[in-house]
Order: C-alpha cells, then structure tokens, then sequence
C-alpha cells in the first residue's frame, strides 16, 4: 500500500455516567461506560505536501502546507508539560496557524490537532508527504457524552499511527495490545488538556480503553472486569444546564443538611460499588446476563431517587422516566442533571415494537433518542478499501460504521 493510497477510519466513543453523578465530587466510587455513538475520523495519506482538516460539526474546514507546520519544537520538554505552558513564542505560532475562529469550540477543536500534530510529526515522511483528516460524530455535542474526549482520542490514535508511533497492524489486531491504548491514552489526556485546561482523564481514559471504568476522585480509575455490552436507549432532552451550579447545589445542601446529605451520597457510593460486583460475578459465572440487566435496572432506578432527592433532576428527566416506565423501561439522569440526557437499560425481552413506540413517545415531547450500546469497544481502527471513499464514509449510516468497528 503506498501512500497515495493508504487510508484509515479512526474511531472513539463517547462515554454514559451510569453510577455516581454528584457523589463522586465528594470522593464516592463512579461508574463510566463506552457507548455505541462514536466520532470517525477518515484519514488519508496523500503525496499533495499540504495538510486539509475538515471538521462539519465545528465549522472547520481548514488547508495548511506541510512546510508551515514544520516548526522545530523540545519534544521532551512539551512532554512533561501541560499545554498551557508552551512556550508563548511556540503558542504564538500555534495561533497564527490556526487564523480566525468564530466559536470556542472551533478554537479547541483546531489548536488541539495542531498542539498533537507539531508533538507527534517526525522527517520519515519525505517531501510530498499530505495528510487529510476528516471528520464525522454520531455523538451529540456539548450534551455532557464525552464528544470531546472521543474526538481527542480519535485525533491521538490518527497521528500517533501517521507519524509511525503506532504500527498499522493496530488496525488489523482484533486485540488491541494494552501499551498501544495506554500510549493512546497519554496523547488523548493532552488533547484534553488542550480543550478543558484540567480535565479528570476519565472521559479520555473510557473512550481509549472502552468497556467500564470505576473511579474515585484522588484515586484514579480502574476498568471494571467483566463488563459485557448491553443495550441501551439514550435520550437528549435538549435542556440547557450549568454543570458547576448544580454541583454548587449539592455541595450547598450537604452543608446546611449533613445528616441527611452524607447517607444519601454513601447510598450512591453502595450502588457504584455494588455494579463493580454484579460485572465480576458475571465474568465469574455466579451471574447471567439476565440477572446483570436485572438487578442494573433496580441500581438505576435507586441511583436517580438519590439524584432526585439531592435536588439535580428536571421536569424533562422525570418525563422521560414517566414515559419508559409506562412499557417496563428503567431510567436514570446521567451526567450533571437538570436537563441534558437520560439512560434507559433495554432488557432483551423489550421487543423493537415496544422500543420503537418508547423513542416516537420521546420524540413528540421533542427530545433526541439514540438506540445504542453501552459497554463496547475503545479507539479502534480499520483500513478502508477503494470503494469506502469519502462519499461512501458520509453516507455510511451508523450501523453500517459500527459494524466495521466491530470486524476491521
């Protein structure tokens, strides 16, 4: 395959908090899980010496030479680095190049691929060596799903495989060897810092390593052993809320109502560390997957009551609950709450017509619905062949992306 030839679909996914909201702000245990919705990056290697970024979901649609992003920089140095401390000559040239942007995420967005871009580049490329990276997301952005941590990780994987710090049999492997994600990882939480100045690492960690992670803040995250993939309805109410008020107001009643504030957030702790359990009684055969979604079902149903309680739900999340409880659907608030999005566990004995009548039901209240995954694959990749050109790659529907995911 030679360069003019070689190309690759990068993927990540977004991440669902199922356990946890709120209570790990207060050092209790949270649970994390991949989903189903991904962002894909189609990334082409080409002899045209310039280097094209098109990003739809920001606006980006941008052209550089190989020779402006040619800049001589202390790899070592910017390593052991946060970005925010490049050296303002390097952060100076970084903006020139990224040029005139008209939303914050565009801004992210671009300096987050050149920061990577000027990190990872080496000389083995030659003189007519070109690069067009494109970009496609079946995430909702800014709906609290990790899109920026999928595309972050999306960017990771693309560069570090360009520039030959990954070897192209990472998308042929079925088994992804560990030090290549950790490596992936390492990039990804750069871009991440990029992005949000000092992100946890969690969101970057879920959609490189895929499957579930536990985490307590202060401990770091551990994958949880046994976590298979199940089904799941996600819906965006589409409700705007401000993540660091709401946080505010639990933090506010545990002040004024310990007594009662503390039991509740331990109760959330017992639910994070009861999933850890019930996954490795699965992976130990004590359990079926039947009794997994069973007793996730009653976890989920417990964990937003608790959520509820502390004052974080909305009207919407409670429609949303009411409606997929009526056809025997559990339901949960993930993320911050107030608003934004829910999480519903399909069992396998919810029919498609019982599932299809719950998303029209959401839908005429004007909400997104997502039938999707949870618990599937981290950064993967997969190489095109001739007809999967960039038409085929905008026109390809979701399953059609997943499916190739799934069998590289």
């Amino acid at each position: 395959m030679t360069a003019s030839d070689k190309r690759f679909l990068i993927s990540a996914p977004g991440k669902v908090i199922l356990f946890g909201e709120h209570a790990v702000v207060h050092k209790k245990l949270a649970v994390a899980a991949s989903l189903g919705l991904r962002t894909y990056l189609d990334v082409a290697e080409n002899t045209s010496g310039q280097c094209h970024l098109k990003l739809p979901d920001v606006q980006v649609d941008t052209t550089w030479s190989l020779s402006e992003l040619d800049i001589a920089v202390e790899r070592e140095l910017l390593e052991q680095q946060h970005p925010s401390d490049m050296p303002d000559k390097l952060k100076q040239q970084l903006e020139t190049l990224m040029g005139e942007t008209t939303s914050v995420a565009q801004k992210q967005a671009v300096m987050a691929f050149l920061y990577l871009f000027i990190l990872l580049k080496n000389n083995n490329k030659g003189d007519n060596f070109g690069l067009t990276i494109r970009a496609r997301s079946t995430l909702p952005v800014g709906a609290g799903l990790g899109s920026s941590a999928s595309f972050s990780t999306a960017l990771a994987t693309a560069l570090l495989m360009v520039f030959g710090h990954l070897p192209e049999s990472f998308a042929t492997s079925e088994e992804k060897d560990n030090a290549w994600l950790e490596i992936i990882n390492r990039y990804a939480f750069k871009a991440e810092q990029v992005i949000h100045g000092n992100p946890s690492g969690v969101d970057n960690a879920v959609a490189t390593f895929g499957g579930a992670l536990s985490f307590r803040r202060g401990e770091g995250f551990s994958q949880l052993e046994g976590c298979q993939s199940l089904r799941l309805l996600l819906t965006n109410t589409k409700v705007p809320r401000s993540t660091s008020a709401l946080v505010a107001g639990v933090g506010a009643k545990k002040t004024k109502y310990p007594a009662v504030v503390d039991p509740m957030l331990d109760a959330i702790d017992g639910i994070s560390l009861q999933c850890v359990q019930v996954f490795k009684q699965l992976q130990a055969g004590e359990m079926d997957t039947h009794q997994v979604t069973s007793e996730l079902e009653e976890l989920v149903d417990m964990n937003h009551c608790l959520l509820h309680g502390l004052g974080v739900s909305h009207p919407s999340l409670e429609t949303v609950r009411s409606v997929t409880e009526a056809h025997g659907v559990k339901t949960k608030l993930t993320g911050a709450g107030g608003g934004g999005c829910a999480v519903s566990i399909i069992r396998d004995d919810i029919s498609e017509e019982t599932l299809d009548a719950v998303t029209k039901e959401l839908q005429s209240h004007g909400y997104d619905c997502y039938q999707t995954s949870l618990g599937g694959v981290g950064a993967s990749a997969s190489i095109l062949s001739n007809v999967q050109d960039e038409a085929w790659i905008e026109s390809a529907d979701r399953h059609t992306l997943e499916k190739l995911i799934a069998h590289p």
